[in-house]
């Protein structure tokens, strides 16, 4: 199928509303995508063509119970279209779906989701955190949260304006960005603003809903100006909002390669991938991301790129292309 049009943005949101744990299904309505749905209807995968592999982002979206037929229908097809078949940050229950088919595995990093009900910043491991929120606060820093459907227009055109100055909407994220922002799409999806002492807008943090019980940031947006510890106390105050409000996983992005990053020691092996890693950071731009994500210490499920051996190249042109290109 194409991609989508009115019909089936509806069935997509649909489906987006009854999964469960998956920070990346509202990502499934990412524009640009095109799609295959199970046989019953009830689950879907995105995906997009390029260089002949069809690249998949996520999971299926949708009732698990539909998953399998939903992968084999997409097999099928591609196979019908003569297409290479990869996928972008399969989980790790997908991931058994596609190997069954001769494909092969390559973890790539983690899901990071706060537990509201668990999550606070208390003792020594957190004190980086909180020492930035704190900063924000001495600085003036104030936050509202709002429903998208409920934010004020004057707030809406200073994030648009945002967006516009910074180009953050357009940023890489074939698996983990959604786009559009602040245009209305996401009513329901939670919306945190930051304003400085003048109160001039400094940013916002837009998380998407994912099933009743989940939440997914979507592109973080800020001025050039703004200071340090600014995303620290969004996240807080969404975390406290999602606490108050009964969402059970509130997801705050993918940590690439964590044990990569880490300061475990490591074997020659993990050495050479970890100098590799850093020398081409400058391209993928990943580490800094790490560093940052880590000190919520709320790594999750592992996520994998699935592929196969011998169409390395043309998968990893694809991979790359998509996912830190606009």
């Amino acid at each position: 199928m194409s991609a989508a049009s009115s019909g089936v943005d509806d069935q997509l949101a649909k489906l987006v509303s009854i999964s469960s744990d998956d920070p990346l299904a509202p990502f499934v309505l990412r524009p640009g995508k095109e799609y295959v749905f199970s046989p019953d209807g009830l689950a879907v995968i995105g995906y997009r063509v390029r260089f002949g592999v069809a690249v998949v982002g996520g999971d299926p979206v949708g009732d698990r119970g539909s998953w399998a037929a939903c992968v084999d229908e997409f097999v099928a097809q591609m196979k019908s279209r003569r297409k290479r078949i990869a996928v972008l940050a399969a989980g790790e229950e997908a991931r058994e779906l596609w190997v069954r088919y001769g494909l092969a595995s390559v973890p790539i990093g983690r899901d990071v989701v706060v537990r509201p009900e668990q999550f606070n910043l208390v003792g020594r491991k957190f004190r980086n955190v909180r020492q930035a929120i704190q900063r924000t606060k001495n600085a003036g820093v104030t936050v509202e949260t709002y429903l998208e459907a409920n934010v004020p227009a004057e707030v809406l055109r200073s994030l648009r304006a945002i967006v516009a100055d910074t180009g953050r909407d357009t940023e890489r994220g074939f698996s983990m960005i959604l786009g559009h922002a602040f245009d209305g799409s996401q009513p329901e999806s939670l919306v945190v603003v930051a304003r400085d002492a003048e109160g001039r807008i400094l940013g916002s943090h837009r998380y998407l809903r994912a099933g009743p019980a989940d939440l997914s940031l979507d592109v973080p947006v800020r001025v050039n100006d703004s200071p340090n510890g600014l995303d620290e106390r969004l996240i807080a105050e969404a975390v406290d909002w999602a606490r108050k409000n009964e969402i059970e996983r509130l997801s705050l992005a993918f940590a690439p390669f964590p044990d990569l990053y880490s300061n475990a020691r490591k074997n020659v092996t993990e050495r050479t991938l970890a100098a590799l890693a850093h020398a081409f950071d400058p391209l993928i731009k990943v580490e800094r991301l790490y560093r940052y994500l880590r000190k919520f210490h709320a790594f999750d499920q592992q996520r994998f790129v699935i592929l196969k051996w011998h169409q390395i190249i043309p998968v990893v042109l694809a991979l790359l292309t998509l996912e830190f290109s606009t």
